[in-house]
């Protein structure tokens, strides 16, 4: 979604829909950076906010009877959490694995719950240790990733360096993989070209072309698996 954060800003802010957990309403999950995102903290209850959208494009299912694995770090949470509530009213087995720098700043319990049968599960890493796995997320994506089924669809949202290095273990294991990717967008409908990545098929915009991209079509900057 295209948000008029504040009357103050001139561009719009970009924001992954987080959820729609009722009809007509569309949730988004902000954290507080910057300008814009304080302007929108500080509205109050009820207030009208100008949007456009949804804009871009959306990730692709796994197939029947196939399972998906979710690679979540930071507030990647925001741009996974519609898709795992997806997945799992669709029964898809679902591991969702989630990293942050500290326990304080996890969002797991915006994600559907594990279930006793396993085919909903949740792995964390933290950077300090204080929650599951001391490392990135990514470390905990590599560990699992050789015992994954060809047929897993693998999803990932955080960081650039995360969105890399997940789409390095996903091509070394030889498994599908999409990434939401992170852009400021100006005008978001492709027109400025202000939001372009480079792809194998040319530079494309963030905004019109994505925002999810098969990472085996993501060029990014220094060496990288053929």
């Amino acid at each position: 979604m295209h948000v008029t954060a504040s009357s103050e800003l001139t561009l719009r802010r970009p924001f992954s829909v987080a959820g729609a957990r009722s009809p007509g309403t569309l949730e988004l999950l902000v954290e507080l950076r910057g300008k814009g995102t304080h302007g929108l903290a500080a509205l109050p209850e009820g207030a009208s906010v100008p949007v456009m959208g949804p804009l871009g494009n959306t990730f692709t299912l796994p197939e029947p009877g196939a399972a998906a694995v979710l690679v979540a770090g930071g507030i990647g949470v925001a741009g996974l959490r519609y898709l795992a509530d997806r997945l799992a009213a669709d029964g898809t087995p679902l591991l969702m694995l989630v990293g942050a720098r500290t326990k304080d700043g996890l969002l797991t319990d915006l994600l559907p719950s594990p279930t006793d049968d396993r085919r909903i599960r949740l792995r964390i890493a933290t950077d300090d240790g204080s929650e599951g796995r001391q490392g990135t997320v990514c470390a905990l994506f590599e560990e699992v990733a050789r015992d994954l089924a060809p047929s897993t669809r693998v999803y990932c949202c955080g960081p650039p360096g995360m969105i890399e290095e997940a789409a390095r273990i996903a091509r070394r294991a030889d498994l599908p993989c999409e990434g939401l990717l992170e852009e400021i967008m100006a005008c978001g409908v492709g027109a400025c070209r202000g939001c372009v990545v480079e792809t194998r098929h040319g530079y494309k915009a963030v905004c019109s072309d994505g925002p999810v991209f098969d990472v085996r079509d993501l060029i990014f900057e220094g060496p990288r698996d053929a």
